[in-house]
């Protein structure tokens, strides 16, 4: 009777995508130094890994896709033919291995491998006619084993590899969204229990309610950990890409990778690929030059992008840096002030954050990308996340694109505030000061107001005013002081309330047009209350003081 093998489908598919990483990592290593040659025995491995598993799963035309590498690299390792000669070819079939892959996924035929095959055993056409694979797969020496020698070698290395699949195994996404959404359920009725605790004080129930605390505050945290992904997960992928672009235009580019151990939430990682895929695309087109013009400058030919990630408080901090041409500021000014972006008395920090509004010196718009609207695109996706993006530049030295970036997008610690008998929250990894100040030390400006706090001027806005709530006059304000990136803002409010971790809700059709909130949440009465959009209430303040 044939073993029904579709139930091992996700675990071939999820180790495949490991072996085509691998291979692809270790062949971008050594088409940089290929005297490190030890990198195509690991790249070997992969591909009869890889091999093996396709051929007991059937899928022979990955198996023979991955046979035809394995002899191209054989070849490369003899130096029977050149690396050079064969690389481009091999990073296709990582692609065509990748494409085969997305087919099963769908329960699809896989890719037809045919020529692709017959192309790469024409690469080691010479190999080939000196040995006929069946004599020689596992004959190839003394640097290449069978699978019995192998497993053999290995001796009880194997069954520590059995042990360690049982301790970490692979669960669905969906399945980690699920428990998400009952964490979230836990801790909004945990949040009732707590008024009902209050309302009766019974210390019975009071104890009781306080354990049940302890418990959800431990399955939330351990969920949002199940949750956590390396943001590697996403650098991982740029090595192959800013090569590949860089070979298109002739251009010599050296990606450096650092943090790729900083964990950030699933739902951030998925979300902030794409704006990375652009940043690292204008640095390659309109950042790093052409070798000549390098040279000429009296640099090296080679460029060097950096992509680094780390973390502070309760945020990710992620730079992509260039050692290009730089941005020059004297004339993304003069085209700023001529489509009526800024005006013409304006500031370097004002003039670097035009360009994040369409404004676009290049003279060449190409199909990789542009330092215009896209970035426009970028700065909106970023700040609809809750995070901030800023850049900064020396004219023909260096640019650099900083993103601050929130850990987790699920569940957030806030400052409940009180406006016009209404409770709305603040995110508190946003905010940098509560103040309390005489209405006196609030001055009136020309269409805006603001306070001197540590000899800097911050500009306030009335939360009662902007959202036409009645207005209390109160003889002492709270503020709460609120930080993206380096731009602050005063929030004036009724009060301060408590501090609470939340769950964060979409916002319904008719809230989401309004841009100063961000989302909502469900406290213990059951009541909806809405979160602050930090980014859009400081960009609408910013907007208000420029045209003053």
């Amino acid at each position: 009777m044939q073993q029904d093998l579709s139930k091992y489908k996700d675990v071939f598919l999820s180790e495949a995508k490991q072996h085509i990483k691998a291979m692809e990592s270790a062949l971008l290593k050594l088409e940089k130094d290929p005297s490190k040659i030890q990198l195509v025995n690991n790249i070997f491995r992969e591909a009869h890994t890889l091999k093996g598993m396709a051929a007991t799963m059937d899928y022979n035309k990955t198996a023979s896709l991955c046979h035809a590498m394995e002899d191209v690299l054989d070849a490369i390792k003899k130096k029977e033919i050149n690396l050079k000669s064969s690389v481009d070819t091999l990073f296709e079939s990582f692609d065509t291995l990748e494409l085969s892959l997305k087919k099963i996924f769908k329960d699809k035929e896989e890719l037809d491998t045919t020529a692709l095959v017959e192309r790469l055993r024409a690469l080691s056409t010479q190999y080939a006619i000196r040995n006929t694979h069946d004599e020689t797969r596992d004959t190839r020496g003394e640097e290449h084993l069978s699978v019995e020698e192998e497993a053999k070698a290995e001796g009880t290395k194997g069954e520590s590899l059995v042990v360690e699949k049982i301790q970490s195994i692979e669960v669905k996404v969906e399945r980690l969204d699920l428990l998400m959404n009952l964490a979230e359920e836990l801790l909004i009725n945990k949040m009732r229990l707590d008024r009902v605790k209050e309302r009766l004080q019974d210390s019975e129930l009071s104890a009781a309610v306080d354990t049940l605390g302890r418990l959800v505050t431990d399955v939330q945290y351990n969920v949002m950990q199940s949750r956590m992904v390396p943001i590697g997960f996403i650098f991982n992928r740029f090595p192959r890409m800013v090569r590949d672009l860089a070979k298109d235009q002739k251009k010599e580019v050296n990606l450096e990778i650092q943090g790729a151990d900083i964990e950030l939430d699933r739902g951030a990682i998925d979300e902030i690929g794409e704006s990375l895929v652009h940043l690292l695309r204008n640095a390659v087109d309109h950042g790093i030059e052409t070798p000549e013009t390098r040279k000429k400058a009296g640099k090296s030919p080679q460029g060097t992008i950096s992509l680094a990630a780390s973390r502070t408080k309760d945020f990710a901090v992620i730079e992509v840096s260039d050692d290009g041409e730089g941005l020059d500021l004297e004339d993304i000014k003069n085209t700023a002030i001529k489509r009526g972006i800024l005006p013409p008395e304006t500031t370097k920090e004002e003039v670097l954050d035009s360009i994040f509004s369409g404004v676009s010196t290049t003279k060449e718009v190409t199909a990789v990308s542009g330092r215009g609207f896209g970035l426009n695109i970028v700065k909106n996706k970023i700040e609809s996340l809750g995070g901030a993006i800023k850049v900064t530049s020396e004219l023909k030295l260096r640019t650099t694109f900083t993103i601050e970036m929130p850990l987790t997008l699920a569940i957030i610690k806030t400052l409940f505030i009180e406006v016009g008998g209404k409770i709305y929250a603040i995110p508190l990894a946003s905010i940098e000061r509560l103040v309390t100040v005489n209405k006196e030390d609030i001055k009136g400006m020309l269409n805006f107001e603001a306070i001197i706090f540590n000899e800097e001027d911050i500009p306030i806005t009335r939360l009662d005013v902007l959202f036409g709530a009645p207005s209390l006059a109160l003889e002492r304000q709270p503020i709460a002081i609120i930080r993206r990136g380096e731009e602050k803002l005063g929030l004036a409010v009724d009060a301060f309330a408590s501090a609470q971790e939340i769950v964060i809700k979409p916002l319904n059709r008719l809230v989401r047009e309004n841009r100063y909130f961000s989302g909502s949440t469900i406290i213990g009465s059951g009541e909806v209350v809405l979160i602050l959009d930090v980014a859009n209430l400081i960009l609408s303040q910013r907007q208000t003081v420029n045209s003053s």
